[in-house]
């Protein structure tokens, strides 16, 4: 019977095998302006989405069908969520401090790529918090920065929401 392998019997994978876990990561880099987020920032990090990746799809017409190439890759921007604290590390400050390096606000000059693409990061560990899936991301900007809406009936805590554009990404 198809199943789990309990006692050495049964078809399918060991009863003893471990999977990985959705709360079990960390950001070890995550690059910002001149430098990296230090890692108070990184801790109070509430969700990100590890990268995405698909190809363009070419077709070819031929008679009445059609084929699919593999064309131009693409890496789709990651959605990362921080909790708001009021106090050190101010988060709200550290993503100003981050798009101000993409693009200067108040003169709204755009910033060559040299100053504000950077690396980061990403890794899933065990439950003793060793590294087990690591992805490297290169040319890390925020795209998007949503410092979220404003409620006097809503007591949830306040996050900030970033979509994270990258270049490419490598599972190391």
């Amino acid at each position: 019977m198809p199943g789990f392998k309990i006692g050495g019997t049964g078809e399918g994978p060991n009863h003893t095998i471990e999977t990985r876990r959705k709360h079990r990561w960390t950001w070890a880099t995550l690059g910002k302006g001149t430098g990296t987020f230090q890692s108070p920032v990184l801790l109070i990090l509430k969700e990100a989405t590890r990268p995405t990746f698909n190809f363009e799809e070419p077709e070819m017409h031929h008679n009445q069908e059609q084929a699919y190439f593999a064309g131009k890759q693409t890496w789709e921007p990651i959605r990362l969520v921080w909790y708001d604290g009021e106090q050190s590390p101010d988060v709200s400050a550290e993503l100003w401090d981050w798009l101000n390096s993409v693009s200067n606000i108040a003169t709204v000059i755009v910033n060559p790529p040299n100053q504000y693409k950077k690396e980061g990061t990403l890794q899933m560990v065990d439950g003793a918090g060793a590294p087990t899936e690591t992805w490297q991301m290169f040319g890390c900007w925020p795209q998007n920065i949503n410092w979220q809406d404003l409620d006097y009936a809503n007591t949830e805590i306040q996050t900030i929401e970033c979509t994270m554009r990258y270049d490419r990404a490598l599972r190391v």
